[in-house]
């Protein structure tokens, strides 16, 4: 009797430190989340898949197939990342860059970065920007979570530059993603914005996901009534690293050699110190 009652001990003890290993270790996996990230340790000139996996060693795939170089921008923003849109390119195979970074699964996520589109920039009828996802890449493109098993949040920028969240998600209305514009606001080529989104899945058996997002420190979109999920899936698992021109056709192509600058990228689950309550 005593010798199961010592055993049933050692299995408790042995229980409960493995659940404080879990637990350290995720812990551990959420303090590791990106930091804030710029390009000014980087190397002036192409920017390749040896240094994109350099900066991002969590990334699971990306190429910069020749369209993404480190520049010098200024002294307050200093070297940068700089991304092509070649005249008459329509998506990811002919303009613009993608990448996939694994980010430890988590509920509740926060992302930040700078944007500016060059002098010229042809914004035609619209183009993808970064955003959080659940599932990777995978929920685009036209490809519904119809079980709610993941969901995709990138930005848009549309017509004239008007920027948007761009959905994929369980209940979104149609076939491809929903657009929920924000209003008065407009990316302005030659100027640096700053893009911040918060994203809470819902609970499991409520349509309460949260949905936030500001635009140069001005919050343009809160929306906390989101089914992003079924069940216990679709937690938030990725930043896709996701812009180029499209849609599809001709129409959205730029009709002149178009270039977008990145800075200063931001992933955490906690609320950065740097966005007002």
């Amino acid at each position: 009797m005593i010798a199961v009652v010592r055993c049933a001990a050692v299995f408790v003890v042995a229980l409960c430190l493995e659940c404080e290993c879990a637990t350290a270790l995720a812990q551990a996996a959420r303090n590791k989340v990106v930091k804030p990230f710029g390009f000014d340790t980087s190397r002036e000139g192409e920017y390749t898949s040896g240094a994109l996996r350099a900066d991002w060693p969590s990334v699971e795939f990306g190429e910069p197939k020749g369209r993404a170089f480190i520049v010098r921008d200024d002294r307050t923003h200093g070297r940068v990342l700089r991304v092509s849109y070649p005249q008459g390119s329509v998506g990811p195979g002919e303009g613009g860059m993608q990448f996939l970074v694994k980010l430890p699964p988590a509920d509740e996520y926060w992302l930040s970065y700078l944007v500016k589109f060059e002098e010229g920039f042809d914004f035609r009828k619209g183009g993808k920007l970064p955003g959080l996802t659940s599932g990777g890449s995978r929920f685009t493109g036209g490809k519904k979570p119809e079980n709610g098993e993941g969901w995709s949040a990138r930005y848009m920028w549309r017509e004239a530059g008007v920027p948007e969240i761009y959905l994929y998600y369980v209940d979104m209305p149609g076939e491809w993603g929903q657009g929920i514009v924000f209003k008065d606001v407009k990316f302005e080529p030659g100027r640096w914005h700053r893009l911040i989104q918060h994203i809470r899945v819902n609970r499991p058996d409520k349509a309460d996901g949260l949905l936030e997002a500001w635009f140069d420190d001005k919050q343009v979109l809160s929306r906390n009534d989101l089914r992003l999920r079924i069940g216990n899936q679709g937690q938030i698992d990725s930043f896709y690293f996701s812009t180029f021109h499209g849609g599809q056709g001709d129409e959205w192509a730029p009709s002149v050699d178009s270039f977008a600058r990145y800075d200063d990228f931001l992933l955490d689950v906690k609320r950065p110190a740097f966005i007002k309550p």
